[in-house]
């Protein structure tokens, strides 16, 4: 199984390559606004040195929100046409799982809360189990947690959710997220079926797909 992975929807943008579980390459960067032209530049850079032709990819993962507005669409944009001219299937990740993924890696936690910054007093959150994934004002949040005192508050930009709690930063890391594609393959579908998940809604009611 040959899958190239990317991730543009937070700050850092991110590209890995592997095959049958072995990284090839990856690359993260803090891209910026050049994300557009650099990120078809990284994903090509990786399978020439993988030595590998496009046509050989057999799945593209991609984080498809929530997160910065540019960003998802430049990714879901590139993974879709990519995945158009090869052939590929497209595995969604949604970046409220990728977070805490990533922050088991280090620590045993059992409930642990995502949030993303959104703007103008509202974050994207999840907590597994206990909070479903969508767009909540500070004070929902806040209220969560009161009464759920044992969760763990991760993001990857906690100054900028400006959320008054402790929050723990987690990087977004583009090899985590070829580990959850791994095993969730049987989530890939056609391009045409790409969802992507904004979750913009109005007092934490969940708008998933629009």
């Amino acid at each position: 199984m040959k899958m190239l992975a990317v991730d543009c929807c937070l700050r850092l943008t991110g590209a890995a390559l592997c095959a049958d579980g072995e990284i090839l390459g990856h690359v993260q960067e803090d891209l910026g606004r050049k994300q557009t032209s650099e990120l078809p530049e990284i994903c090509a850079g990786l399978m020439e040195s993988a030595g590998l032709s496009w046509q050989e990819l057999d799945y593209i993962a991609l984080t498809n929100g929530p997160g910065y507005f540019t960003g998802i669409r430049v990714g879901a944009a590139y993974a879709s046409g990519l995945a158009y001219a090869c052939g590929a299937k497209i595995i969604p990740v949604s970046t409220l799982d990728l977070l805490p993924f990533t922050f088991r890696k280090s620590r045993n936690v059992s409930k642990i809360l995502s949030v993303i910054y959104a703007g103008h007093g509202y974050v994207y959150a999840s907590c597994e189990g206990s909070l479903m994934a969508g767009e909540y004002s500070h004070a929902e949040i806040l209220d969560w947690l009161g009464k759920n005192p044992d969760a763990v508050t991760i993001s990857d930009d906690p100054e900028r959710t400006a959320l008054a709690a402790e929050i723990l930063t987690v990087k977004p890391d583009v090899l985590s997220l070829c580990e959850i594609a791994r095993v969730n393959v049987n989530m890939a579908a056609a391009p045409s079926n790409l969802r992507i998940n904004y979750y913009r809604a109005p007092q934490g009611v969940n708008q998933t797909g629009r």
